[in-house]
């Protein structure tokens, strides 16, 4: 009789366990899930509102293009307005792919979703670095020159450009961070699939 409840309460005690285990699996995915929403709505965030900024910036290009007083610019307006429509399209590429993960559904999407907008930032940080901040710089000092700007103008133009730069790897480190959370706590969330 003895034996037969300890088979009992061990039975009902490994039953206790393996609930205790399920529902500490499903706090831990619970929690990671939460981290990877919070890292993915900073991420749409971030590019939502570059989009907005594209767009609205395309009017006032369309409002120095049209303006008389600034004839001179004219090659620089329509360069920077077929950047901005560029750029729109980017952010809209990019967007989409975001939008297409959701943590409730396929893991395996999830994860190639994120791992194809790390690459999207990727080569965008590679486009940015090596050719548009040079491209700009130069464009910048071409027509500094043929205008004849005095120093202060030399010396804001400076200032505005290492401002800019700062900001752009600040924001990349961010996205960064944000793009690593999420594939992490997917990593570790495929893992606990497999065991």
């Amino acid at each position: 009789m003895d034996l037969e409840n300890l088979k009992s309460e061990w039975s009902a005690m490994n039953d206790r366990m393996e609930k205790q285990e399920i529902l500490k699996e499903k706090m831990f995915c619970q929690i990671l899930n939460t981290k990877s929403d919070k890292s993915l709505n900073r991420l749409v965030a971030y590019e939502v509102v570059s989009l907005i900024i594209s767009i609205l910036f395309i009017p006032f290009l369309f409002y120095i293009l049209n303006k008389k007083e600034f004839e001179y610019m004219r090659p620089i307006t329509i360069g920077a307005l077929v950047f901005i429509v560029i750029c729109v399209i980017w952010y809209g590429i990019k967007v989409l792919v975001l939008l297409k993960i959701d943590f409730t559904k396929a893991l395996k999407n999830n994860l190639f979703c994120i791992n194809k907008y790390a690459i999207y930032i990727k080569y965008e940080k590679l486009i940015g670095y090596y050719f548009l901040i040079p491209f700009i710089a130069v464009v910048c000092v071409f027509y500094y020159v043929k205008l004849h700007v005095p120093l202060f103008s030399w010396v804001l133009m400076s200032c505005g450009f290492i401002a800019a730069i700062l900001f752009v790897i600040y924001f990349y480190r961010l996205y960064n961070k944000n793009i690593s959370t999420i594939q992490q706590n997917l990593e570790e969330l495929r893992e606990l699939e497999e065991k």
